[in-house]
């Protein structure tokens, strides 16, 4: 299945949950931003330090950002001083303060924010794994679950029975 298909995917469910709330509306409102400027997607993933997995290239192509989950899915203009970036980074140093070694996350592991709830609690970071398959870890609020696209991540979050994610990089 193709990224436009998997955010089809995600923006109806998301649009579902938003019109089944009583009352409607009480769940964040979904929005699909435009996507990313081809020179803006470039200097994100020089910042990132690390190579974009493929389907996160592809989701900010089609949009810079999504939101209506719990997670803000983070864009490039989500990076500029005062966005949701700020809570992402914030998020990343809590992160790393608090031993993801426990996980199988090896220490000097670059963790770049592509998602962060509200309150900076729980987040989902594109993870260069040193040889593993896995990009992505979503962690927080007690969770650590491990993706190998971001594909995943989308249909896990909108659906946490889609996929079997790995709890640990650990054997």
């Amino acid at each position: 299945m193709g990224m436009e298909e998997v955010v089809g995917h995600v923006v109806a469910y998301l649009v579902r949950e938003y019109f089944a709330d009583s009352p409607v509306g009480a769940s964040p409102r979904p929005v699909i931003r435009p996507p990313a400027e081809p020179g803006a997607l470039a200097a994100l993933e020089r910042r990132s330090g690390q190579r974009f997995e493929e389907g996160y290239r592809a989701f900010l192509s089609l949009t810079d950002g999504l939101e209506g989950f719990p997670l803000l899915l983070l864009g490039s203009r989500d990076r500029e001083p005062g966005g949701a970036g700020e809570a992402a980074e914030a998020f990343r140093e809590t992160t790393l303060d608090s031993d993801p070694e426990d996980v199988g996350v090896a220490p000097g592991t670059r963790l770049f924010p592509v998602a962060v709830n509200e309150d900076g609690s729980q987040g989902v970071f594109l993870i260069d794994p040193a040889g593993r398959e896995e990009r992505f870890w979503l962690t927080g609020e007690g969770d650590s679950f491990f993706f190998k696209g971001f594909a995943d991540v989308l249909g896990f979050l909108g659906d946490a029975g889609s996929c079997e994610p790995r709890t640990s990089l650990l054997p």
